[in-house]
């Protein structure tokens, strides 16, 4: 075994001056790592792009909400949300959503209008923060339809509810004490936060209702079961389906592309241990009649397949990490934000699917060896060692 590898090693980086197998064995190995790299490229934007995405919508959204299935008001000192309440030692998070309409001027715009007692951890670093009595947190996107800016008021308009002629709407001023920029046009052009009681008293309920409840992962762990008709609870994920189902349809055509990249470096490996076979082999045929089997000079040239598979998704999976480090550091590559939801491409560095495309890159490298290395049971040494 030690000497099929010390062959391997001399036939593949040959010495000799002007050796054509040599430099093609260095064109499998970068055509290898330029398609280690892009796959791995592609693999870490499809990854970054999902758990920026993730973060951003399970932030603003809470891990799941329990809701009426009709969308009505829930009274939480009624059963069974009061004794859920109870039982939890993780109390959820009350919140009030409607719709309202929002003026600054001459300007006005419809606005979800959203209450909670603690603003998403995507808008405060500071995961307490609560919004003060009359104060009011938008998007950007509406605070430029608005034409607005930090420490102006506004004027929220209500819709009245049922009769229109006994509902008058409720108009409150709020004063802008903060506005955000999510990167989802979803967010960041219809919503805005206030202080639950203000949410309350625009949407006209009673001091015990509210629309819903925020709850995390550990509370839907011990309590999902308990929570029945007429309540429904629905994650993060499955209210933003279709955008997970669209990032999942994108992913496998993209590493098909991709991967076609790596397939032209497996080509050329096929290739570079022809042409060592073809040039060395007066050498083959020394070793052949020296004693060596035919079975040890196949290994010898799939250890080459071996060496060219691995030192090309080293090299690649070192590229790859060097340029996401650099974007993660630096920026550099920057993208519109009303379109791909960020600003900047986004990167997820993954060791298990780096070492999936690594152990995939030898298994091929291996299988690509055999096709060049078939015919050596019916080498002729004598024609070989003629002119020898």
């Amino acid at each position: 075994m030690f000497l099929s590898l010390k062959l391997a090693i001399r036939f593949l980086f040959s010495h000799k001056l002007g050796s054509f197998s040599s430099f093609a064995s260095w064109l499998a190995i970068g055509g290898l790592s330029i398609g280690v790299t892009a796959l791995m490229l592609t693999a870490s934007i499809i990854e970054g792009f999902q758990d920026v995405i993730s973060e951003k919508l399970s932030s603003f959204e809470g891990h799941a909400r329990i809701s009426h299935i009709l969308g009505k008001p829930i009274n939480i000192s009624n059963e069974p949300i009061n004794s859920l309440l109870k039982d939890s030692n993780n109390l959820p998070d009350e919140f009030i959503r409607g719709v309202c309409m929002v003026r600054s001027g001459a300007f006005a715009e419809g606005v979800l209008i959203e209450g909670i007692n603690f603003l998403p951890r995507s808008i405060s670093m500071n995961q307490n923060k609560q919004i003060e009595p009359n104060e009011i947190v938008l998007g950007n996107g509406l605070a430029l339809s608005l034409n607005v800016k930090e420490g102006d008021t506004l004027f929220i308009q209500s819709f009245p509810q049922g009769n229109l002629y006994l509902n008058t709407p409720r108009i409150k001023a709020l004063r802008i004490s903060k506005i955000f920029s999510s990167g989802l046009q979803e967010f960041d052009k219809t919503l805005a936060y206030t202080r639950l009681e203000d949410a309350r008293w625009l949407l006209s309920l009673n001091s015990n209702e509210v629309s819903g409840l925020i709850v995390n992962n550990e509370f839907l762990s011990q309590y999902q079961k308990r929570i029945k008709y007429p309540f429904h609870l629905e994650t993060w994920k499955e209210r933003h389906s279709l955008l997970f189902e669209w990032i999942d349809l994108q992913r496998w055509p993209a590493y098909l592309m991709f991967g076609l990249i790596a397939l032209v470096g497996l080509v050329n490996l096929i290739a570079s241990i022809a042409m060592i076979i073809i040039e060395k082999s007066s050498q083959i045929g020394i070793l052949l009649s020296q004693g060596i089997t035919k079975v040890d000079l196949v290994r010898i040239f799939v250890l080459q397949g071996v060496f060219i598979g691995f030192i090309g998704g080293l090299l690649g999976g070192l590229m790859s990490t060097i340029i996401i480090f650099i974007q993660l550091r630096y920026r550099l590559f920057e993208i519109p934000a009303d379109i791909y939801f960020m600003d900047n491409v986004p990167f997820s560095f993954n060791i298990f699917i780096f070492l999936i495309i690594l152990g995939l890159v030898l298994l091929f490298s291996i299988l690509a060896s055999w096709v060049p290395v078939k015919n050596l049971s019916k080498f002729n040494i004598v024609a070989a060692l003629r002119y020898e």
